[in-house]
């Protein structure tokens, strides 16, 4: 009886000493708790450029309407062996036309033939154009068409080489620029299809 009396009281310490553990846990944990941290970000975006363009051009020129151009009266002194004196038509006489050049070469202006998107340490790049050794001259047998000053613009700026804005990688923030060069038609004596030049558009981030 001794035994089993003292078996109880230890049986009942113990669940005591367990209820009150758990008591005490409950406690802490109905408790509200917190901890925070701050996370620093960086993203490190690289140099990136994006570069459309034309690889081929064909250049129609509208066909000009044909004139006769009165150049007036003229009277000429005819000698009976057949030989004429007189007024002829020369070069400084000639009555302007329509279609006229400067000298023998025209300026040809083709907008928005270039485009970039990207990025750069500036936010700019620079956009070069150049003509390949050889590729000067647009040919159609003997018939011959010289290509020269090519320059490119972003409509602010203009030459071989120019610095223009990089607006991000979006289509809709891409920069746009044209392309100008000269055409010199001194041997030009053929109508149709002369080919032959290039030109090699460089863009760069900077």
């Amino acid at each position: 009886m001794l035994l089993q009396s003292t078996i109880f009281k230890a049986l009942t310490i113990v669940f005591v000493l367990a209820f009150s553990a758990n008591n005490a846990y409950s406690v802490v944990e109905s408790g509200s708790q917190s901890s925070k941290g701050t996370a620093k970000v960086t993203a490190n975006v690289p140099q990136f450029i994006v570069l459309h363009y034309y690889s081929s051009l064909t250049l129609n020129f509208e066909t000009p309407t044909s004139e006769a151009l009165d150049q007036g009266d003229n009277t000429m002194t005819v000698s009976w062996e057949g030989a004429a004196a007189g007024d002829q038509l020369s070069t400084a006489s000639l009555m302007d036309a329509k279609l006229e050049l400067d000298g023998t070469k025209t300026t040809v202006k083709m907008p928005n033939v270039w485009a970039i998107r990207g990025f750069s340490q500036s936010g700019n790049a620079e956009v070069t154009v150049t003509i390949p050794s050889g590729s000067d001259v647009l040919s159609k047998g003997e018939s011959k068409i010289g290509m020269s000053n090519v320059k490119v613009n972003d409509g602010t700026n203009s030459g071989s080489s120019i610095k223009t804005n990089l607006g991000g990688i979006a289509k809709s923030s891409a920069t746009f620029g044209g392309i100008e060069l000269d055409l010199d038609f001194s041997k030009t004596n053929r109508s149709g299809s002369h080919t032959g030049g290039q030109y090699t558009i460089t863009a760069s981030t900077i």
